[in-house]
């Protein structure tokens, strides 16, 4: 693969460990026996973030690593490596510039030492990373505090924000509350919430689903958003979508343009609040309720179709991967069914249409084995639902 305007491009996909990370590994003192790659994040002529899993033999670095490189928008803290190959940033997690609070989050010590800052009192924890996308945000689990926590790492100048949003949904939402942050960290304290994802519960038809009419109405009357922050459209993202598709599946190319022109711009205004990213595995169920309403950092100004094009897309791209395609298929069709009723139905297709391009990058994006299969999947549901427009 190439990118005419970002030639590491080349070097980053071209193995599982970039000539960069061999460098690092070696001026410690080790080798590299294994690599991975684990993820990629490529936004054509801008920048390219690669994540690696590295096994090291020999020096400080023995062992398993995680190692990220970065090319076009490095960030200030990063290891630039220049040579032949262009410019490239790397850096070893948890040591990513732009989360400080990471390397604090995941050292069992000083994660206490924060609770405690933070008006707890718990006097030993043990801290587990287990969600992560490099320079944007994490999730550290907490165990062994009073109750279950959560630390959600994003870059420092988000986190009041987040802190606020948290403060503002938890007081008639399930939202978990936030116990409070540090803005030098870019780190906020979250109560954990009970419950199973949707989609757990989606696989498993011994638990029972939640009603459509509840899990339509969670999001239907948010109060306005503390921040003018303005929630991502489906359709606003799809200019940055095609040139992704077109550069990592050339052959595609003209089908994607001709599902775009047909979906058309967004002309709806970000008028009424919305999560900015509801779908299956932010709600938490129990005993068949929703109880639990997860990832509101995108939580702002959006559009009436935005939340319910995201969840019927992901649905969409859930069902031929699930273990229980019909009722994931059932459930998306009831759903639909609800907002029709309350939503305009050919916006609510543009969308989901919308939503499902979007999402057709990530087989690519966290390298399945047959990612160029699975992407031209993705691209005939798209189309799929922007036929079903001439149906209405």
């Amino acid at each position: 693969m190439r990118d005419p305007d970002l030639p590491e491009v080349a070097t980053l996909l071209s193995s599982p460990a970039p000539e960069p990370i061999h460098a690092v590994v070696e001026g410690t003192g080790g080798r590299v026996s294994d690599a991975q790659l684990l993820g990629v994040t490529w936004w054509p002529g801008l920048s390219i973030t690669t994540r690696h899993r590295i096994s090291v033999v020999g020096g400080e670095l023995e062992g398993l690593s995680t190692f990220v490189c970065v090319a076009g928008r490095i960030p200030d803290g990063a290891l630039v490596v220049e040579g032949e190959t262009g410019r490239l940033g790397v850096w070893r997690v948890p040591h990513d510039p732009s989360l400080p609070g990471l390397v604090a989050a995941l050292n069992d010590r000083r994660a206490a030492q924060l609770l405690r800052d933070l008006g707890g009192s718990s006097e030993k924890v043990t801290t587990r990373l287990v969600a992560y996308r490099p320079g944007r945000r994490a999730v550290v689990a907490v165990a062994g505090a009073e109750e279950g926590l959560y630390f959600k790492l994003v870059r420092p100048k988000k986190v009041e924000a987040l802190h606020r949003a948290h403060q503002t949904l938890a007081a008639s939402f399930p939202v978990p509350t936030s116990h409070g942050y540090s803005a030098d960290l870019g780190l906020i304290a979250l109560q954990a919430v009970k419950g199973r994802t949707l989609r757990h519960v989606l696989e498993d038809p011994s638990l029972d689903l939640p009603s459509p009419a509840s899990i339509v109405d969670l999001v239907r009357h948010f109060p306005s958003p503390p921040s003018g922050q303005e929630a991502p459209s489906p359709i606003g993202r799809l200019p940055d979508t095609g040139r992704l598709l077109a550069a990592i599946c050339p052959e595609l190319a003209t089908r994607v343009d001709d599902l775009i022109t047909a979906i058309g711009p967004e002309t709806t205004p970000a008028a009424i609040p919305s999560h900015g990213d509801y779908y299956e595995s932010q709600l938490l169920v129990e005993g068949g309720e929703v109880v639990g309403l997860l990832d509101v950092d995108t939580y702002g100004w959006g559009r009436p179709t935005d939340d319910p094009a995201t969840m019927l897309g992901h649905l969409a791209i859930w069902a031929p991967m699930s273990g229980k395609p019909e009722r994931v298929r059932d459930l998306g069709s009831r759903l639909i069914r609800v907002w029709d009723e309350l939503v305009d139905p050919i916006e609510l297709r543009r969308a989901t249409a919308a939503t499902v391009l979007s999402l057709a990058t990530g087989s690519f994006r966290v390298q399945t084995a047959n990612w160029p299969e699975e992407t031209e999947h993705r691209l005939v549901i798209a189309e799929e639902w922007m036929k079903s427009v001439g149906e209405i």
